[in-house]
């Protein structure tokens, strides 16, 4: 339901919600949350019978949000939550999946160069959790590509005109904005990690103990890789930085963060090979993978996946960038919400 800037009121019934917010995680809902215009008491809004959800109330510009926190990661939470949310707020047109996402460095975005910190927009959602297991936990459709189907005339019309090039600079603009509105509330957890901390290594090194370590499992094969290494930063374990993939938009702040438009894979294994990475890239189109927004689709096709980059979906986990990724998806939520029409 449209609210005017003056009506400091909080909505009668659930039914005057029509925006929902999906967040997988505690730091991308204290992002979303940061930007709420106001807040509303969730308590006086009475669940459905068996609704397990716990929610999160407030305005955006003009609209009324409900943010829903899942209680973990993947699509099957994400599906939960949704089918729950559709029983005790019946009015939502549009539900937006925000957080953060694994981004493909080199894209089939027309933005051009992705570097951690962009934020990446579905235009079609595909799922890629079928077939047999490969190495990293990912997991490979043995089948056609298996994207959904493409989201209502309303979501796609609006897509449209965002990605028109008036709109999308204003976006530019409007994020930056919002992002230093978090960065003022939330100081360094939502500050930018430095161009020097974000590392693109070429996508066949993996993050791995080196054979000098004498890790039995890491030396084991090609595709081996042990549990300690993985929770080891690329500075712990000493990855090699001569294997670092020299980029222009990384020394460049000022023309950041970027909104990049494309199909998005989602799923709930996690995509941590930068070969399987660019091999999707280039079969597919993919330009980002995240685990919520399937599960989402299969109760709202109205949706929407909002992700900051906060790694390169290879084996080199960046969590660094986490919060910072987090700040400028929900800043570029904020931004798009000023074009929804909420007669859509």
């Amino acid at each position: 339901m449209s609210i005017g800037l003056w009506d400091s009121s909080p909505p009668a019934t659930q039914r005057d919600f029509e925006i929902a917010i999906i967040c997988a995680l505690t730091l991308e809902a204290d992002a979303v949350t940061t930007l709420f215009d106001r807040r509303w008491d969730s308590k006086i809004y009475r669940k459905a019978p068996g609704d397990t959800n716990s929610y999160s109330t407030g305005a955006i510009g003009h609209h009324n949000v409900v943010l829903v926190h899942l209680p973990n990661m993947g699509k099957v939470a994400a599906a939960t939550a949704a089918a729950f949310l559709r029983t005790s707020y019946e009015g939502i047109k549009l539900a937006l999946v925000v957080g953060i996402c694994g981004g493909i460095p080199s894209g089939r975005s027309l933005r051009g160069e992705m570097v951690l910190g962009d934020v990446v927009i579905s235009n079609e959602i595909i799922q890629y959790d079928f077939g047999r297991q490969f190495p990293y936990g990912f997991v490979r459709k043995t089948d056609v590509q298996d994207s959904l189907p493409r989201p209502p005339p309303a979501v796609r019309t609006f897509l449209a005109m965002l990605q028109t090039t008036h709109t999308r600079d204003l976006l530019q603009k409007q994020t930056l904005e919002y992002l230093d509105v978090l960065q003022q509330k939330l100081g360094n957890m939502a500050k930018y990690p430095g161009s020097s901390k974000d590392w693109l290594f070429n996508p066949t090194y993996r993050h791995k103990h080196h054979p000098s370590s004498g890790c039995p499992e890491c030396n084991s094969g090609v595709a081996s890789i042990c549990d300690a290494a993985l929770k080891l930063s690329c500075q712990e374990l000493g990855c090699n930085e001569q294997e670092l993939i020299s980029r222009v938009r990384s020394k460049a702040f000022s023309n950041f963060p970027v909104i990049h438009f494309g199909l998005v894979a989602s799923g709930d294994a996690v995509m941590k090979s930068g070969e399987d990475r660019d091999k999707a890239s280039s079969r597919d189109g993919v330009i980002a993978f995240e685990m919520e927004g399937a599960g989402v689709w299969e109760t709202f096709p109205s949706c929407l996946v909002i992700k900051g980059v906060c790694d390169y979906a290879d084996s080199h986990k960046n969590k660094i960038f986490q919060h910072f990724a987090a700040a400028t998806a929900a800043a570029t939520t904020k931004s798009i919400l000023k074009y929804w029409d909420p007669s859509k």
